[in-house]
């Protein structure tokens, strides 16, 4: 019966289980025959050997099919090294303890050669505990097993059992621990492995790739972000540091191969920068003790990371291209060269007006508002060829300049958005200049498809301000409808009587038009303010101290934060040539040369820029949107006007009548409309002005949308790349608040009755 059972601690089916089985549920025959053999204390111990019994041959044929079958590389191989180490070991003591017994040993064997079962049960009783801990890690890996209808719970990942380990390492018994360490061993080796084909060469496992915590990111257009990490396949292993700086080296070293395959390093292929690291990352990798200690993971994650950043990635996208593309990005898409925008609003003006005198007359109160009027691709080139020629001759003979401009004709480009949420009111469809770099391009790991995008919303809200702004100031260039006093006819006729009431008749006549629309005056006057200071504090405080900020960083003459000037005076040694020395070094040190870095600290100053142009306020846009529709209508209602006026005098004062044309009529049309357009210009006046008030009070508590900029601030600071970039940004608004408050007190004092509307059919 002893060589039965160890036979069946061995893992082999045995009849003496079940006749204990048949006696525990049988009559009371069978069971009176069991126990003329067996006692029940020794019944009893064998129930603990068949307990074992069963846990072995269980863990052994879930560990068979689980080692095959299983999706996850981790999970087969620490099903693996149960089945092989720790089932080995069981299966050493089974045949240990025979081997004592045949040798007859005191320790088991008894006088009359009689071997104690109680021995036994004794020296197996560590392993019930040991199999049961087992079995709860195979249960946890077996899914198949854990089924339950549609209800089934998601089959176990590399990520799930690695942090079962990790639990289980903590506890009071030392051979679980044991245990468990090893299998946490083996379970990180496993993960490494497949971990090291991404951090040495930006690939992803071919086995096992379902159950990998990077994936490629299906919503990416371009190679900054191509991959992202699942939460639910990354383990407690990986800290955020850690996730980030895996993430980035894997990325940094597939966009170098995918550059490399593009052609922008094929006359390089041979000394691909990326392999001539491998073997100093091969050996921070194999300096790593078992189990990882995160905080040493996470540091030689951080140096891989940071080592093909500033030798490889470095090669491929040099400095100096990158402060080319900054320079293009802050002349052109920021409006930082005046000639630009100057140029392209001019050009644009040009192609809508001589489309509009093609165009039948329009009604009055849709005079400016061109939603018809499409614009095609190649009148979208032109417009921007013609910009770019004049700005080229307007350059000085500068390499730099020529290099910039040569960029910008690569890279920008006029293109229709069917977004007419954005402010875009450059031309009657919404356009915006896009930058678009090409697919082989290095650049690709600088600047995104997000933030290109972005760029292009502040282009498009920058044009329209700034359009708005020359649209009103040239209403002054309209002498004969601001201010006219006529002349004298000239002797002799000014002499005459009729002279002098023609005259009068004509001074009176102006004097009349002059009082009408004086309100009108003082409100394009309003209008005019508004839009100058809003663009000079966007324009000239906004932009300015942003950008100059970021200067400041690329040129390693700060750490990125604001700088504080210390209340306490200098002493002389602190002012000396020594110290000077110090400083200048410090700051050629700390220029980044790291174009990933530079990348995340252009990203936060664009969020930044975005936040601090009010492009994050959703209801001033769309009021300040309006208002730009207002002030385009009350520009074209000046000009109808004008024209107006004119064929009134020449046909009073020298007989020219236009029988096409009832003028006397069309004044009175263009005067009602300018007088609602007025009323509802007013009103559009008074909420921006409310809007931005309210504005700087989220600025001054808080709360709004600076807490998002924080909160956006806070998830990007999440780096391995060592940068401690931070934005600049305005802490208030109530400078811009105090200026506009002036809008107030500009009220008239007697305003001009309304006419009732009228249908334009």
């Amino acid at each position: 019966m002893l060589h039965e059972i160890l036979l069946s601690l061995s893992g082999l089916q045995s009849l003496i289980w079940q006749t204990e089985l048949r006696a525990s549920g049988a009559g009371k025959e069978e069971h009176e025959a069991f126990n003329q053999y067996v006692s029940p204390p020794e019944r009893a111990m064998l129930e603990t050997l068949r307990h074992l019994h069963e846990l072995h041959l269980q863990i052994r044929s879930a560990t068979t099919r689980l080692s095959r079958a299983h999706p996850s590389m981790v999970c087969q191989a620490v099903s693996s090294s149960i089945a092989d180490v720790h089932l080995g070991a069981f299966m050493r003591k089974v045949i240990q303890v025979e081997s004592a017994i045949l040798r007859k040993d005191a320790a088991y064997v008894g006088a009359y050669e009689i071997v104690p079962l109680s021995t036994v049960v004794s020296d197996f009783a560590p392993w019930t505990r040991r199999l049961e801990w087992l079995h709860s890690v195979v249960e946890h890996l077996d899914h198949d097993s854990r089924q339950s209808g549609k209800n089934q719970p998601p089959s176990p990942s590399g990520a799930s059992i690695l942090d079962l380990l990790e639990n289980e390492t903590h506890t009071g018994y030392s051979d679980i621990e044991e245990m468990a360490t090893a299998l946490l061993t083996v379970a990180q080796k496993t993960w490494m492995r497949a971990a090291c084909l991404w951090l040495l060469y930006g690939k992803l496992p071919t086995t096992g790739a379902d159950d990998f915590c990077i994936k490629p990111n299906s919503n990416s257009a371009s190679g900054i972000d191509a991959f992202v990490i699942d939460p639910s396949l990354a383990p407690k292993l990986l800290r955020p540091g850690t996730r980030h700086a895996f993430l980035s080296a894997g990325t940094a070293l597939n966009q170098l191969r995918s550059q490399t395959v593009s052609g922008a390093l094929a006359s390089q292929s041979s000394n691909d920068p990326s392999m001539a690291l491998l073997q100093n990352h091969l050996r921070m990798l194999g300096s790593l003790q078992y189990p990882l200690n995160p905080s040493l993971l996470e540091n030689a994650l951080s140096s891989i990371n940071q080592s093909i950043s500033e030798n490889a990635l470095s090669q491929i996208l040099p400095r100096p291209l990158v402060l080319q593309l900054l320079q293009v990005v802050f002349r052109y898409m920021l409006l930082g060269q005046g000639e630009f925008a100057l140029s392209l609003i001019n050009h644009a003006d040009d192609r809508v007006n001589s489309r509009q005198q093609m165009q039948a007359a329009r009604p009055v109160r849709k005079i400016g508002r061109l939603d018809d009027l499409a614009v095609k691709d190649a009148e979208l080139n032109g417009i921007l060829s013609k910009t770019m020629t004049e700005l080229a001759t307007l350059q000085a003979d500068d390499e730099l300049d020529d290099t910039i401009i040569h960029l910008a004709k690569k890279v920008l480009s006029l293109k229709a958005t069917g977004d007419h949420s954005l402010i875009a009111t450059l031309l009657p469809t919404p356009i915006l200049l896009q930058l678009k770099l090409p697919a082989p391009s290095s650049l690709h790991i600088f600047l995104s498809s997000d933030d290109a995008k972005m760029y292009a919303e502040m282009n498009g809200y920058l044009l329209s301000i700034h359009r708005a702004g020359l649209h009103l100031s040239g209403l002054w260039k309209l002498s004969p409808l601001r201010r006219c006093h006529p002349s004298p006819l000239g002797p002799p006729r000014s002499a005459s009587v009729v002279g002098r009431a023609r005259l009068a008749a004509a001074r009176l006549r102006d004097a009349q038009r002059n009082a009408r629309t004086r309100g009108h005056w003082t409100c394009a006057s309003k209008l005019l303010f508004l839009v100058n200071e809003l663009e000079a504090y966007l324009q000239g405080e906004v932009i300015q101290s942003s950008w100059a900020h970021l200067q400041q960083w690329l040129e390693g003459k700060n750490d990125g934060h604001m700088s504080v000037k210390s209340s306490r005076p200098g002493t002389a040694s602190s002012t000396g040539h020594a110290a000077s020395f110090r400083q200048s070094v410090n700051d050629e040190e700390r220029v980044p040369s790291d174009p990933r870095a530079m990348a995340e600290a252009h990203r936060k100053f664009l969020h930044a820029l975005n936040s601090a142009l009010f492009l994050t306020h959703g209801d001033f846009t769309n009021l300040l949107k309006e208002l730009l529709t207002q002030i385009d209508h009350l520009v074209a209602l000046f000009s109808r006007l004008q024209t107006v006026w004119q064929g009134l005098d020449l046909q009073d004062d020298e007989g020219v009548v236009d029988a096409f044309s009832n003028y006397a009529q069309d004044e009175k049309e263009v005067l009602t409309e300018m007088d609602r357009t007025r009323v509802d210009v007013e009103t559009s006046l008074a909420s921006i002005v409310e809007k931005i008030r309210n504005i700087e009070k989220e600025k001054r508590t808080g709360v709004g949308a600076s807490t998002k900029l924080d909160e956006t601030m806070s998830e990007m600071n999440l780096t391995g790349n060592g940068t401690s970039f931070v934005p600049w940004h305005v802490r208030t608004v109530d400078r811009l608040v105090m200026k506009l408050d002036t809008l107030a007190a500009r009220r008239d004092e007697d305003r001009d009755e309304l006419v009732e509307d009228y249908d334009d059919d």
